[in-house]
């Protein structure tokens, strides 16, 4: 066995707490080709052969240990194992790091998720020891506000521990983000080992001073900078590293952090041209140092997974893409606006969303934003109803804060409604003067005021109670008595690229804060105790929408009080956007799972008829998708519950497959279930042509599961369907029941609507299945299936045992009898309503088997970005401040 892959303090560390480890460890040592078994035969010999063997084992988890580094791996470049076992007790950066989580408040299991997250990221690096050139490109997607900088920083301190030398912290556009990220370095990595770490830069951006062999020369010396993706910086940072000598830059690993990757960094550029500035200037960095790991940050990760796979200069993830877990409290797209069920998702798996957006009328938004950029200079914006209400529950929600006394002491309200500079100046007047005149009333007691602030107080409150986070309720009293400190302390900044007064927080004067601003305060900058969002711009793209979403994020102490204003087309957008994010992290989970890299199978991304998924520019590599239905589970959520005809076609249809089929056996796995087993299926196309999906449900089309079917017919698979009556299995007063001509009428289900988003027509259930529902079908041998089974694990059972299943590749169909009278159960009520339904409806799961051939994919149309009239997309301003002068930059 060879321990020289452990690194010497690891052994080491073993050694000194057992002595026949030491012993083993020392004749391994002295006889290099002995194996560790001749090892221990030596060593029995002379002691205990018991103990002998117990130190043999010790020492072969450590070596599993280091192999796997004590995680699941993620996408490593060729399934590699990894180097790298997670941080050891002599590591100096990291400990460093824990010590100062520690005294901001984190406790241990929030050091543990980050501990496996970041050793995660650091295990598909390459080993800062390898021999020779190695270069590594990956993605980390994170969420929104949720804490990616700290993911980094932890990634950098065990980076370096284990080896690493040059780190080079690529910052966003803007300078307040990168002076944010640099002083979070600053007191987290360099403050307590400033012995150990040089820094290239601090209140100044880069500009090479120092000596470049003599930095990258001294072994023990980290060497940091913080660099913003402009042009001349980052020419002036090459520049400077490539005038080191070969022989040093080719001894000095280097590690590249891409913070919000998908921003600037992508090639804009025509094919045939040159890459685009910034993307150019990165590539030269990492491909041309002989030892470079790039790693991109960023939580939307649109247009890094749709950069072209290959072309080999460029900076697609092929190596690995780590999804970092959603920390607890954290509150994203999903915790706010609900979202659609997917593949994996189980009936409880998800969440409806608690209530906390109001809706911005459509007749209020002349008033808020110019028409257009032609009629900017002459619009006059007012403080309109709604923003009004808001501005008064940011004042109630700032004095509930300070009662409480908990979490963040800032208190921040954003108002974005346009991009344009001269708007944002002209919105801030207005909301001074409309504070100016809420200060007056509240100072002479207006009761009129006090009348209104109190109904909303108590909705708001009654809406979204307290007690759902644990959180204890505030009095209208208590409220009233704080309001007029909090309206007098209150100001309003005007954050842009123009503006002279920057959002800044110093923890020992709190402030609160309304921000009015554009494209500065949606890319990682941190409000700093973000409570009320008023939110009216115009953006058609996932990740310009996804950025502006300030809001998510940690709410510690105020999790009820977070509200967001915007229009209810823009809330539906946000619900599709928590869906697509959800499903892009099942990708991910697939690559890990099925151990494949990300130039094997590429990230997919569904697409809205109204949206774009990012700009033109970045997706001129994206294809056409190819979907396949095998080893995929599909449900219908959506139904026209109005429609009298439509529901009774759907009825028929069951009723006229279940009399028509001649089954191989028919069976019950329990009570008020029926499977009946091996339909040609055929039937099952003959079904397809009779029953209605609703046209929302992107990934239920008929014709095209029909044609797969056929497909796989042709090539000699899914001959065979097994279908599944889902009916009640206990007696319900309310409920009812249905006759699907199977001789006896069949229980419904429950299954309650989400309340209405936006002007929806139709009933959403959100799920229909159970996650073990898809396997209902198939007996299992005892104990093979468990509630702790994975879902990715349950796609395979279908297939033969041949090919590691227990059932025969047969497909599934489910027939779900849902009633017309359902009704929201317990712990769902604030997120559903009744499905008041015309008629039972017949609800449809499919369930197919894994397919052997490779042309069992199916295509599906994506939307035409370039010929979509009137979409407007926000495309990163490289030119977003003062081009800098390149001279005395060196």
């Amino acid at each position: 066995m060879d321990l020289s892959i452990d690194g010497p303090e690891s052994l080491d560390a073993l050694a000194a707490e057992d002595a026949h480890v030491r012993a083993l460890a020392r004749i391994i040592r002295d006889t290099p080709s002995l194996t560790l078994e001749q090892a221990v035969a030596e060593l029995a010999e002379t002691g205990d052969p018991q103990k002998a063997q117990a130190a043999a084992q010790r020492i072969r988890e450590l070596s599993e240990q280091i192999r796997n580094a004590q995680i699941p791996t993620s996408v490593v470049a060729g399934n590699i194992e990894s180097w790298y076992p997670g941080p050891r007790a002599a590591d100096k950066n990291w400990a460093a790091l824990v010590e100062i989580l520690n005294d901001d408040g984190w406790n241990d299991d929030m050091i543990a998720d980050l501990d496996k997250s970041s050793t995660k990221v650091v295990a598909n690096l390459p080993n800062p020891a390898g021999q020779g050139e190695y270069h590594c490109c990956g993605l980390v997607l994170g969420y929104v506000q949720s804490g990616k900088t700290t993911n980094f920083t932890a990634v950098i301190a065990k980076a370096a521990d284990a080896g690493y030398r040059m780190f080079i912290v690529l910052s966003g556009i803007h300078d307040a983000l990168r002076q944010q990220t640099q002083d979070r370095l600053n007191e987290q990595l360099w403050e307590r080992n400033s012995n150990i770490w040089h820094r290239l830069t601090d209140e100044e951006d880069f500009r090479p001073t120092a000596n470049v062999d003599a930095l990258l020369s001294t072994r023990r010396q980290c060497v940091l900078a913080v660099v913003k993706k402009n042009g001349s910086r980052l020419r002036a940072l090459k520049r400077w590293l490539f005038s080191a000598r070969p022989e040093v830059l080719a001894a000095c690993p280097v590690l590249i952090i891409d913070d919000e990757a998908d921003q600037a960094t992508v090639n804009t550029a025509k094919p045939d041209r040159q890459p685009s500035r910034i993307n150019g200037l990165i590539r030269e960095i990492v491909n041309k140092v002989p030892k470079s790991a790039y790693v991109g940050y960023t939580a939307t990760p649109f247009a890094n997974v749709l950069i072209d796979p290959g072309d080999y200069q460029d900076l697609y993830p092929r190596d690995f893409i780590v999804d970092l877990p959603r920390p607890l409290p954290y509150i994203g797209p999903e915790a706010i606006f609900g979202r659609e069920p997917l593949d994996f998702d189980d009936t409880e798996v998800g969440d409806d969303g608690h209530d906390f957006v109001r809706s911005v009328p459509v007749d209020e938004l002349d008033d808020l934003k110019p028409k257009g950029a032609a009629k900017r200079h002459e619009f006059d914006p007012r403080v309109t109803d709604s923003l009004d209400e808001a501005l008064r529950y940011f004042l109630m929600s700032t004095a509930a804060r300070r009662i409480r006394g908990k979490g963040n002491r800032h208190a921040t309200a954003l108002v974005h409604t346009s991009q344009h500079i001269d708007v944002h100046e002209r919105t801030a007047d207005a909301i001074r003067d409309h504070l100016d005149l809420l200060i007056r009333q509240l100072q002479r007691g207006d009761e009129a005021l006090l009348q209104a602030l109190r109904t909303q107080w108590k909705t708001e409150c009654d809406r979204v109670p307290a007690a759902d986070f644990d959180l204890d309720s505030v009095s209208w009293e208590a409220i009233a008595g704080a309001l007029p400190a909090v309206a007098e302390a209150a100001e309003v900044i005007v954050d842009n690229s123009r503006s002279s007064e920057r959002l800044s927080f110093d923890d020992d004067n709190p402030r609160v804060i309304v921000a009015v601003g554009g494209n500065t305060l949606s890319r990682g900058l941190t409000l700093e105790g973000l409570a009320v969002s008023y939110f009216v711009r115009t953006a058609s793209a996932y990740d310009t929408l996804l950025q502006m979403g300030r809001w998510f994020g940690y709410r510690n102490g105020y999790a009820d009080l977070t509200r967001i204003w915007m229009t209810d087309e823009m809330r539906g957008w946000f619900h599709h956007l928590a869906t697509v994010e959800q499903e892009i992290r099942y990708d991910v989970e697939r690559l890990e799972v099925e151990h494949l890299t990300p130039e094997q199978f590429g990230v997919r991304i569904r697409t809205h008829p109204s949206l774009a998924v990012t700009s033109a520019a970045k997706m001129q590599h994206a294809r056409t998708a190819e979907a396949s239905y095998a080893g995929r589970r599909l449900q219908t959520i959506l139904f026209n519950h109005r429609d009298r005809e439509w529901l009774a076609d759907n009825i028929k249809a069951a009723q006229t497959l279940l009399t028509s089929t001649q089954p191989e056996k028919v069976w019950s796995p329990r009570e008020g279930i029926t499977i009946l087993k091996g339909i040609d299926s055929q039937r099952i196309v003959s079904f397809l042509s009779m029953y209605h999906f609703h046209e929302n449900s992107r990934d239920l089309d008929s014709p095209l599961i029909s044609r797969y079917i056929q497909d796989r017919r042709d090539e000699g698979e899914l001959l065979r369907f097994n279908v599944a009556i889902m009916g009640r299995s206990s007696h319900s007063d309310y409920l009812g029941s249905i006759d699907l001509g199977t001789g006896s009428d069949i229980g419904c289900i429950n299954r309650a609507k989400l309340l209405q988003i936006g002007t929806n027509t139709y009933a959403d259930i959100k799920a229909l299945m159970s996650r073990h529902d898809r396997v209902i079908d198939i007996r299992f041998p005892e104990g093979a299936l468990t509630a702790d089974t994975k879902p990715a694990e349950l796609a395979k059972y279908r297939s033969s045992p041949a090919r590691g299943g227990y059932g025969d590749d047969s497909g599934l169909l489910l027939l779900y009898p849902v009633s017309r009278d359902s009704r929201p159960v317990r712990g769902t009520a604030k997120t559903r309503e009744p499905l008041d339904a015309v008629d039972h409806i017949v609800g449809v799961g499919f369930v197919f088997p894994e397919s052997g051939s490779t042309r069992a994919n199916v295509k599906y149309i994506t939307a035409d970005v370039a010929s979509m009239p009137e979409v407007e997309v926000e495309v990163p301003d490289e030119g977003d401040e003062p081009v800098e002068i390149e001279a005395g930059l060196g």
